[in-house]
């Protein structure tokens, strides 16, 4: 699998840099199909050639770096921050991005990233194969299961069966219905692009909510009250969304 990447820096000689360093390294793992310096420029690239990876440069010129994810409402690509300034970790870190690399880059660094996205797209396309299996013998949407990954082993989950699921960097806790939480090394943003649109919304950064398990929504204290009593938060910016796919 060559992983497809767009790089994204106002610093041609970063741009550059980066270049050379994948051509000389890791030619065989990585092809950068486009490298551009601006957002702007970043957004067309990325629905053009539709990337496995963006390098991604947080300070440039005419918008920041950090402002790319608000144009994809279900990216479909990772990100990996590209900065000379550690400050911006947290950032990194709120945008869910895959990595974090500190410039200039050195090639230890960049193939340890490389190695790391090889391994997560490998326990992506196994996770989806086992999601797609499971679903061709299913033709009730509810009674379909997935199969979480986590440390050990692997949980077999009915879809419907799932409360909510909250992030914990990148990693995952889901709540069910008959079951204590447990932690899978998925994030919550491939999760929001596995599950069902129709039955899980994303209510906050850190949780997804199964909407068929929702019980009461307090506008006041922005939560939700779900089967079980489980109460998650509900971000101000997506309340009214959350209203029309409840109430249509």
């Amino acid at each position: 699998m060559v992983i497809k990447a767009i790089i994204v820096d106002d610093e041609i000689h970063i741009l550059e840099s980066l270049r050379r360093l994948v051509k000389k390294y890791f030619a065989e793992e990585i092809e950068i199909i486009k490298a551009v310096s601006s957002v702007k420029e970043a957004i067309k690239a990325i629905n053009m050639h539709n990337p496995d990876l963006v390098f991604l440069d947080i300070e440039m010129p005419e918008e920041s770096g950090l402002s790319l994810l608000e144009y994809f409402n279900k990216p479909k690509f990772e990100v990996v921050i590209i900065t000379a300034y550690s400050k911006y970790a947290l950032d990194a870190i709120k945008i869910e991005a895959f990595d974090f690399l500190i410039k200039p880059i050195k090639q230890k660094e960049l193939g340890n990233t490389i190695e790391r996205f090889k391994k997560r797209k490998m326990s992506l396309s196994e996770y989806k194969i086992a999601t797609f299996i499971d679903n061709v013998e299913n033709d009730i949407e509810i009674n379909r299961k997935v199969l979480f990954p986590s440390k050990n082993k692997y949980h077999v989950e009915k879809i419907n069966n799932i409360l909510y699921c909250k992030a914990d960097v990148n990693y995952c806790y889901i709540y069910t219905l008959t079951k204590d939480p447990y932690l899978i090394t998925t994030t919550l943003k491939h999760l929001e692009n596995l599950l069902p649109d129709n039955m899980f919304f994303r209510t906050h950064k850190s949780y997804l909510v199964n909407l068929n398990h929702i019980i009461s929504f307090d506008k006041k204290d922005m939560s939700l009250v779900l089967e079980n009593n489980q109460i998650v938060k509900v971000a101000h910016r997506r309340a009214d969304e959350l209203l029309r796919r409840l109430y249509g």
